[in-house]
This record gives C-alpha cells, structure tokens and sequence, in this order.
C-alpha cells in the first residue's frame, strides 16, 4: 500500500469509528442470518454486486465502507449513482475536490455522510466511474422528446413486466407523498428506466462491478440488476439492501426478499416528515 493510501487509511478509519451498533445481516433467499464475512464471500463470487443505501442514514455508508474492504481481493470497479457517467476519476489531492472535478455535488450528496464512503473506495485502489443519467437527457424526456439511440436498444430489450412496471409507478407517486402530477407519471417513469440502464452499461463497461446507489436502484424486480439480468443473463448478479430496524419483521422481510438477494439492518434515525415540506419536483424521499 503507498505512503498516501495509508494516511488516507488512517483517516478514514477515524472518520468511521465503527461503534457496536445493532447491525445485522440476513440472506433473504433462506430468511437465515449471515456474518460480514459470510455476506463478502457471496459478493466477490458475483459479476455485479450492487449496494443500496437509504441516502440519509450514515451507518450505510459505513457498512459498506467496510464490505469495499472485505472484498477488495477482486478488482472491481467502483460505480456511483452520485456522479454522472464520465472517464474514470482521479483521486488526488484533496478527495471531495477531485470528486467535484469530475461533477459531484456536496449540496446534493452531502459531503459529511458520503465521505467515509469515498474514503474507503479511494483507500481501496478501485477504479472510480460516475454512472448517473445525463441531465440533458432528462430534460429532453420531460421535453417530449426520444430515447437516446445509443440507449433505445437496452430501453426495449429490458422492458419491465406488468408488476413491475406498476410497483415502479406506485413507488414514483409514493416518492412523491402522492402529489405527482399525473402528466408527469410517464416521463418520470422513463427517466427512472433510463438512469438504471445508465447505471447498468457503465458496470457492464467496467465489469466486474460494484454499484453504489439508493435502494431503489439496487431493487431485482425493477432496477439495474433487473437491466443486467436481460442484457447480460448469464453473469452473476448479486444485490443488497440497506433499511432499518421498522424493517426487522417476518412480514416485512418477506416482502424484501422479492427486491433483494440480502438485507442489511441498521439503527434508524431520526428524520423529519418528508412530505411535510416537499415541493413537486424536489422528492425528500431516501429512495
């Protein structure tokens, strides 16, 4: 390890401070619960491994601080929903300067939560790649306009079944407190399809690969490894979710074993009422 991956190590550890926190991990497909080191060794068996968050809670970043660590005997590519899809980012000097170089907002990722999580990926030597939708492209969705040519192809090959295309729409108006307009149901819908088969080609540019990105995107029925599984069905896709301890239930982890392959569990936080201050077109939701 170089003289400057070892500050950053040591940094990056004082930035963690792993505390004995209730975290717990289960393998949703036998709803049997798995250590840390059981979790890495199905991770770094698979092609694509991709890791949820809820965007607001810091003991996700954390935990998957610690996963990067466990499994970086494999050289994945790092891939991040928090960055557009560009060239491979280079670390250097300061983290969050090169991060924002390359587009990153610490407005919109907050820079106190995500940075033991850029930390550890920059410790880790994986190759970094943004993956996020093209902001034009939204516009031009939002517009009236057409699916980039370069993503039509992929937009139809991973088209989603009739469940899933409903439990998508349901989550949008849901993400929303209900106050979705109904005009913007459809473009909305494509922009969310488009951005997780962004996400998907740059992994499979990159692969093997790590996703980083919101729970939503990290969903079997209807996120990218849903696009992975049309486009690439013979690699191995392994996915995790990352909720809280309201979701520590029978019922409830039932209804998780059909988003992901395992879950992690974390403390909860305290958060405000997302709906109580939401404007249309700026969600609080964590998805």
């Amino acid at each position: 390890m170089s003289t400057i991956n070892k500050i950053y190590l040591g940094c990056y550890l004082l930035l963690v401070s792993i505390t004995a926190t209730a975290n717990s991990i289960i393998d949703l497909r036998s709803q049997t619960p798995v250590n840390q080191e059981q979790l890495a060794t199905h991770l770094i068996s698979a092609d694509y491994v991709l890791l949820g968050e809820l965007h607001d809670n810091p003991h996700h970043h954390e935990a998957r601080g610690q996963l990067i660590a466990a499994i970086t005997s494999k050289k994945y590519a790092a891939v991040v929903e928090y960055l557009p899809t560009g060239p491979l980012v280079r670390l250097t000097g300061s983290t969050l300067q090169s991060l924002e170089q390359a587009g990153f907002s610490p407005k919109a990722w907050p820079w106190k939560l995500y940075q033991p999580l850029f930390e550890a990926i920059r410790v880790s030597g994986l190759p970094l790649y943004g993956s996020n939708l093209d902001r034009s492209i939204s516009k031009t969705i939002f517009s009236g306009g057409s699916i980039p040519a370069a993503m039509e192809s992929d937009y139809q090959k991973s088209a989603l079944t009739g469940e899933a295309k409903r439990s998508l729409e349901n989550d949008l108006i849901d993400g929303h407190c209900g106050k979705l307009p109904t005009q913007y149901l459809e473009p909305m819908f494509r922009v969310q399809r488009l951005t997780d088969i962004s996400m998907a080609q740059v992994m499979m540019r990159h692969s093997p690969a790590i996703l980083f990105a919101g729970n939503g995107h990290v969903r079997n029925d209807y996120g990218v490894p849903q696009v992975l599984r049309s486009l690439e069905p013979s690699k191995k896709r392994v996915s995790v979710g990352f909720v809280e301890e309201d979701r520590r239930n029978p019922k409830a982890l039932a209804e998780l074993a059909k988003l992901y392959d395992f879950v992690w569990i974390s403390p909860s936080i305290e958060r405000a009422d997302p709906c109580a201050t939401l404007h249309f077109g700026k969600s609080e939701s964590s998805r």
